[in-house]
């Protein structure tokens, strides 16, 4: 495979490295494997090996308009953690590899993983644990999503202009006898299933749901809410396009969310917001789990107000991560912490009981990454757990 250096117009100081390499995968479809290059203090370049010949100046200019416009410009903020878990970090490597070995997950694809009794086992005690704060605590009304979510939803509440490189739409072959006919004689022999689907399909008006909460939004959309706060709590499928930045158990295209939503004023959806912040850091140290809290950003992408947006919730604290040791050194955000003001309110139509627009926050917790940071804590033999985690665990347990 082919590889070129491709040096960046415009210097970047190295602490953007990370900001840029979330990037690169998404600059073009035969981007294989990338390194970047430092010198110094800075990083100069990226060497790229791509799956097939490529333009070298194309790729340069790709690089260079996506570092000027939201790399370089961001303001990077200093995450001090605003919570700590007191249990301390315990080095663990390979637990990924054992669930593997144990058939408790197994790879069906890139970012695809399905999981066996013993890890779905864990995944599901966890989210009893996380619904039952949002029904106890909130008084929270559960839904059960479609996967499909309308694209015109999406748009409404700026997804598509926010996260482009994350969309998985939804396609069907044209309504057509001759579209059927040509697709069912070809498939059998093609070797590029892509194009033979490409050629025939037509978008089904549904993309796979990103997150739960679009959802959400959509069924109230247009109504006004009760006096009393709305709060809302599902768990679904969420589909995200990582490209190849796909790992493990950590980062997958196909998984599994749980959602809590409050509509209401914005005092009182911050405040619930941060309760269940509290009611979550309280979990993670009775499960024994190590991990922080830190403000984030969202992975906005392919704008030039990318690094006003994730300055914007840095500074305003809009939105909090839990991230949760896993194996080798590193953290993982398990769940998020966020208000948008009337960002979802406006577009849906969405109003309080005076008639006003209504504000939201969401809770979301990423249960494969959960799940993992559990199993990189305890290791993969129940029989060696503590009596009280397995006890956390049961169903029973109140």
């Amino acid at each position: 495979m082919p590889t070129y250096l491709v040096d960046l117009a415009d210097p970047l100081p190295a602490h953007l490295a990370d900001e840029l390499a979330k990037r690169v995968y998404y600059l073009a479809v035969d981007i294989d494997s990338f390194t970047l290059v430092h010198v110094g203090d800075q990083v100069t370049g990226v060497q790229i090996t791509t799956a097939g010949a490529a333009d070298r100046d194309v790729l340069a200019r790709k690089l260079d308009q996506v570092s000027r416009a939201e790399v370089l410009p961001q303001r990077m903020t200093v995450a001090e953690p605003v919570w700590t878990s007191p249990h301390p970090v315990v080095p663990v490597s390979g637990v990924y590899d054992e669930l593997l070995e144990l058939g408790a997950v197994v790879e069906m694809g890139p970012g695809a993983v399905a999981t066996g009794a013993l890890f779905t086992d864990v995944l599901d005690a966890l989210d009893r644990r996380v619904r039952r704060i949002a029904v106890e605590l909130f008084g929270a009304v559960q839904y059960r999503y479609p996967t499909l979510i309308s694209t015109s939803a999406l748009r409404l509440g700026g997804y598509l202009t926010s996260f482009p490189q994350f969309v998985l739409s939804a396609s069907h072959l044209s309504t057509d006898l001759d579209v059927y006919r040509e697709f069912a004689d070809a498939v059998a022999g093609v070797e590029d299933l892509a194009e033979l689907f490409e050629r025939g399909s037509a978008h089904a008006g549904y993309c796979l749901a990103p997150t739960m909460c679009f959802h959400t939004y959509l069924q109230f959309a247009g109504r006004r809410l009760p006096a009393e706060p709305t709060v809302v709590t599902s768990r679904g499928k969420s589909f995200r396009f990582e490209s190849r930045y796909s790992r493990s158990l950590e980062r997958l295209w196909d998984f599994t969310i749980r959602e809590v939503v409050f509509l209401g004023d914005a005092a009182t959806v911050a405040r619930q917001r941060q309760e269940f912040l509290d009611a979550a850091c309280a979990l993670v140290e009775e499960l024994g789990l190590a991990g922080h809290v830190e403000p984030a950003s969202d992975p906005f992408f392919a704008g030039a107000e990318v690094p006003t947006r994730m300055l914007a919730q840095r500074l305003r604290r809009l939105k909090y991560e839990l991230r949760l040791q896993v194996e080798d050194g590193r953290t993982v955000a398990a769940a998020s912490f966020n208000v948008h003001g009337t960002t979802f309110g406006e577009p849906y139509g969405i109003a309080l009981a005076d008639g006003g627009t209504a504000y939201s926050a969401c809770v979301g917790f990423g249960l494969e990454r959960f799940a993992f940071a559990f199993f990189c804590r305890y290791g993969t033999r129940p029989d060696r757990w503590p009596v009280r985690i397995r006890e956390l665990l049961d169903e029973r347990h109140p």
